[in-house]
């Protein structure tokens, strides 16, 4: 706890641990549903990322 307390970090209680790693609500199935819904911006993203890194 003292090495969190350091960096001026704090430990997350269970109720936020569950909140972020998404307990069992599905956290992949919610992800999927992002890359899905998403996947023209993200191909997009991807290809100027790339032809930035080219150039």
């Amino acid at each position: 706890m003292k090495n969190l307390e350091n960096l001026g970090l704090v430990e997350l209680n269970a109720q936020e641990v569950l909140s972020i790693e998404g307990g069992n609500s599905g956290w992949g199935k919610w992800i999927f549903i992002e890359i899905v819904e998403n996947w023209e911006d993200i191909k997009k993203g991807l290809k100027d990322g790339w032809n930035a890194g080219n150039k």
